[in-house]
């Protein structure tokens, strides 16, 4: 079921109008129902404000509620029979009812307060919205209890998969670094050392002087 939830919206009539409202269809606030037109310009002048102008102070922890419904559990809203049948049974609210059901709360509706008297009588109204709407939200909490605990569990339970999800990568990260800083490195392989060129042992100096001998010699026996 689609909802509509606002505050203190302007009309053109110069007067504000509240409320959170079901414009499903077969809905009077639906499509074709009797108030369409009214919530089509509610509509219009919340989707040209910046977001959250016109956001409902009263029914703002309901806005998610309707989407991701855990299994087994249903979102009771506002028009829902027990609740209506349960406000009407509240002396507060059959008071409030009174007053936006007078005459002076229809003609606000259709042109802007402009007396003293007038301008009460709006705030009277207003009044009148806020209490409902007080006693719409305190109502809707105590049916959709059930629910509400559900997605609480649920939201609880995806955090801590995602924390727990968090900690295994920060593990596995921890770990990686840990066997890549104590891994055994390869040894460096020693260059061979090239032999130096290796110089005969045998004395020099005596061949050079037994080679000047022979010479000598050989130069006397062919004389």
């Amino acid at each position: 079921m689609s909802f509509q939830s606002f505050k203190n919206v302007p009309t053109p009539t110069g007067g504000v109008v509240s409320g959170y409202i079901s414009v499903a269809s077969g809905s009077p606030f639906g499509l074709e129902g009797r108030f369409a037109s009214q919530v089509a310009q509610i509509q219009s002048t919340i989707a040209k404000a910046p977001i959250g102008t016109y956001d409902a102070d009263f029914f703002r922890d309901f806005d998610v509620l309707p989407v991701n419904i855990p299994t087994g559990y249903n979102f009771i809203s506002s028009d829902d029979p027990e609740i209506i049948a349960e406000l009407q049974k509240i002396p507060e609210v059959i008071d409030a009812l009174y007053v936006l059901n007078s005459d002076y709360a229809g003609r606000l509706e259709k042109y802007p307060p402009r007396t003293p008297l007038e301008l009460q009588e709006q705030q009277k109204v207003t009044n009148a919205k806020n209490v409902i709407a007080i006693h719409v939200k305190r109502l809707m909490l105590e049916k959709n209890a059930p629910l509400i605990k559900a997605q609480q569990e649920q939201k609880a339970q995806e955090a801590q998969i995602a924390r727990q999800l968090e900690i295994n990568q920060a593990v596995q990260i921890a770990l990686e670094q840990k066997v890549r800083e104590t891994a055994t490195p390869k040894p460096t392989p020693t260059p061979t050392p090239t032999a130096p060129a290796t110089i005969s042992s045998f004395p020099i100096i005596p061949i050079i002087i037994i080679a000047v001998i022979i010479g000598f010699f050989l130069l006397r026996r062919r004389a």
